[in-house]
């Protein structure tokens, strides 16, 4: 089941994706490489992502889309 979540990014490698944490659970998030170039994701940015739960035990979230937050 797909979930809404603010979360933090905390870390981007090019070609590798990017990791976060929610804000209301602080688990971990997934950006794969399609979302995280597609935003450019760096290092301490906001966004607002749509979340499944992951295949893999760590992180325990998948995003699948994705928005900055202004």
């Amino acid at each position: 089941m797909a979930g809404k979540a603010v979360c933090f990014i905390t870390s981007s490698l090019e070609g590798k994706g990017a990791y976060g944490i929610r804000a209301d659970n602080d688990e971990s998030v997934y950006y794969p490489v399609s979302v995280s170039e597609a935003l450019q994701l760096e290092e301490f940015d906001e966004v607002e992502t749509i979340v499944i739960k992951n295949d893999r035990a760590e992180p325990a979230w998948r995003a699948i889309k994705a928005r900055r937050i202004n």
